[in-house]
């Protein structure tokens, strides 16, 4: 996985580099990312924002 890579949270929407989700509870899947903002680390939410994705929002 890139870490310039650009993702958004399928529960918050919330929208930023890969490195950002970092997980940092306890509990997380240290294989998938995880939320800053809700805490949400199902890896099947998360998916990739393309250039067109954000020029469009």
């Amino acid at each position: 996985m890139e870490t310039n890579a650009v993702f958004e949270c399928g529960m918050c929407y919330y929208q930023s580099q890969a490195k950002d989700f970092t997980p940092i509870t306890v509990s997380a899947d240290f294989a998938a990312l995880e939320c800053p903002n809700c805490l949400n680390n199902d890896k099947d939410t998360f998916c990739e924002v393309t250039t067109e994705e954000k020029l469009a929002a």
